[in-house]
């Protein structure tokens, strides 16, 4: 179903003639916000290291008659791919009018089993794997005084409480605060920002998980995406958020 926007349905085709970037959009909650967006009318690029996956989504996406989607393979952890993604989508779309960052790895175990190399390998995704696509984007938006960028942190990271994700944790904490700053740095030039939560009921952002120190009986082997499938209607805020602005948006609403 659409989005709700302010108690009503949002009408199909709501964001005809938006080009919107979903990195990390080809799996997990960025699945779900890819086929969200192309249901408002807005042609998606789905940003990702995974092929199997990524032709997947844009093959929904096609499949719904609405708009155009494009997959394009993307490192985030490479300033070279993902100034190749943003030169690439451009050139396709001719525009980029949303950037959705949702790309992410899930690193956990007790602090004094996780390696500074663990560390890096979880930063270089879920924050600097953000940063690199702000700062390749974010030109070409300040320049057409006109965007909207997104960025996602999972489940309560603002305010965490299980000891075995806080690595995860501090790395979507420092996300906010960056997020918090691009807002500021922003203000007035006609881009929005926007900091998505996916809520305590939603799943954790990053497919590929490293764990330290933890029994595997706690974590069986199963396809993490189907075991935390996300919901519609955990993207209806975001949606939301395109179409009235606001810094802060929370996938529970209520909480």
């Amino acid at each position: 179903m659409p989005a709700v926007v302010q108690g009503q349905q949002q009408a199909r085709g709501a964001l005809s003639g938006k080009v919107a970037v979903v990195v990390g959009g080809a799996s997990g909650i960025g699945r779900t916000v890819a086929n969200a967006l192309a249901r408002q009318g807005a042609r998606v690029v789905i940003a990702d290291f995974d092929a199997e996956r990524m032709e997947r989504t844009v093959e929904e996406i096609l499949e719904l008659g609405i708009a155009d989607a494009l997959a394009l393979s993307t490192d985030v952890r490479s300033d070279a791919s993902v100034r190749a993604m943003a030169g690439d989508a451009i050139k396709a779309m001719g525009q980029v009018d949303i950037l959705i960052n949702v790309a992410g790895v899930l690193l956990e175990g007790p602090l004094d089993k996780l390696k500074t190399s663990d560390w890096k390998w979880m930063l270089q995704t879920n924050l600097l794997g953000t940063v690199r696509t702000t700062t390749a984007l974010m030109p070409h938006m300040r320049e057409r005084r006109s965007g909207h960028i997104v960025n996602a942190v999972s489940a309560d990271a603002p305010a965490p409480h299980d000891p075995l994700t806080i690595a995860y944790d501090a790395g979507h904490a420092a996300l906010a605060a960056f997020t918090r700053s691009l807002a500021a740095e922003l203000d007035g030039t006609g881009v929005n920002v926007s900091l998505y939560c996916t809520g305590t009921k939603g799943p954790r952002i990053g497919q590929n998980t490293r764990s330290r120190g933890m029994s595997r009986l706690l974590h069986p082997n199963k396809d993490v995406e189907e075991a935390a499938k996300p919901m519609d209607w955990q993207v209806d805020s975001l949606i939301d958020a395109l179409h009235h602005p606001r810094f802060l948006v929370l996938a529970e609403p209520s909480r």
